[in-house]
């Protein structure tokens, strides 16, 4: 299965807990993969640089780069979408996942974002919060 995953929830999964941190953990078991590209890595990047994060990144002492290096090492890389839809018009960035998404047949996208949110669904592509998305996961993995 694959999942592609908008950058506040990777953010949080990186650097805190609950759900969002539980997808990761799935993930390096190996019971699905995350899509992600040149433009989301890129994303995820500068999101990290942000000066919010900065204390997060010392408290649990890790550099941004490091982090980086950790996620590339997660991810499935995929080239990036050349065609990306114009759905979301207030944040067009989201509009990214939405075509990652179904250029490469993800089952879900997994967002904190209500852009994303309030779609429901792109094509057949399912939208859910990073908690829903724990019992999404395991009841399409029969756990």
């Amino acid at each position: 299965m694959r999942v592609v995953v908008d950058t506040n929830v990777l953010v949080s999964g990186l650097l805190w807990g609950g759900p969002p941190n539980q997808i990761l953990k799935w993930v390096r078991d190996g019971r699905f993969q995350i899509l992600a590209c040149r433009q989301t890595a890129a994303e995820l990047e500068r999101v990290l640089q942000y000066p919010r994060f900065s204390r997060r990144l010392s408290g649990i002492q890790v550099t941004a780069q490091e982090v980086i290096a950790y996620y590339m090492n997660m991810v499935y890389f995929v080239p990036d979408v050349e065609k990306i839809p114009e759905v979301i018009r207030d944040d067009r960035f989201d509009n990214i996942f939405l075509a990652l998404a179904d250029k490469h047949h993800a089952t879900l996208i997994i967002s904190g974002d209500q852009h994303l949110l309030k779609l429901k669904q792109y094509h057949s592509i399912q939208i859910v919060t990073p908690a829903e998305a724990t019992q999404v996961i395991d009841k399409l993995q029969g756990k």
